[in-house]
């Protein structure tokens, strides 16, 4: 429960932080340019994820674009969420460096190997580049900072340090590409490819959703 609380703080924050923000020091954000955002468009999405030694495993994410920071150029936020298991192979090739490491004279110590699930929270935050043709598909490109929240737990590494070693918060890059398909109205449905890359961690993933538009991004005249 603490976790979850703990999630849906953060996502509330990564959604109100940019208006707040504003609120406190409009001149500096007046300055960067960032005083003509608002917010365009909430999404909801759903896909499949494929992570660096861990079954690949159902992604589900929200999004939020604050409008343009220059012509065609949207800042974009990203919360995600999936959870699934190291590979057989990873626990296996851990599972011998232990046996390896061990010195048991009478040999009659043992390591059984068993599953080992990982979760994992990630906030985005990026640019992406999409074209503002008066056309119902619009391609878009984009990239930004991810930050990870991974958790991994199972018997073969409860209340060691490996369990807190895999328990931690990463950050690095991502990259996306997709197509955005606004067929009527405000609602619009979205493809796209992602992936993300960070230390000792590789990832893509590709999801598809749909978004409600409250209201076009506002451009300098």
């Amino acid at each position: 429960m603490a976790r979850s609380i703990s999630r849906g703080a953060l996502f509330v924050l990564l959604l109100v932080w940019p208006a707040l923000a504003r609120a406190q020091d409009t001149s500096f954000f007046q300055r960067l340019g960032l005083d003509r955002l608002q917010f365009v468009s909430l999404g909801a999405g759903v896909g499949r994820v494929s992570p660096s030694q861990v079954e690949p495993a159902q992604i589900y994410g929200l999004s939020t674009d604050y409008g343009e920071l220059a012509r065609n150029w949207h800042i974009v936020f990203d919360v995600s969420f999936w959870e699934s298991r190291y590979t057989d192979a990873a626990v296996a090739q851990f599972v011998d460096s232990l046996r390896k490491s061990i010195v048991d004279p009478t040999n009659d110590y043992s390591v059984l190997a068993s599953q080992v699930q990982v979760y994992d929270v990630t906030f985005s935050g990026g640019v992406r580049w999409q074209s503002a043709a008066a056309v119902a598909v619009r391609p878009f490109g984009g990239l930004g900072i991810a930050t990870h929240v991974i958790n991994a737990e199972g018997r073969l590494i409860k209340g060691t340090f490996v369990e807190r070693a895999l328990d931690n918060l990463s950050t690095g890059f991502f990259a996306n590409a997709g197509i955005l398909f606004r067929p009527w109205g405000r609602v619009a449905v979205e493809t796209q490819a992602r992936a993300d890359v960070l230390s000792g961690f590789r990832s893509l993933q590709v999801r598809a959703g749909a978004l409600y538009l409250f209201g076009p991004s506002r451009r300098e005249r």
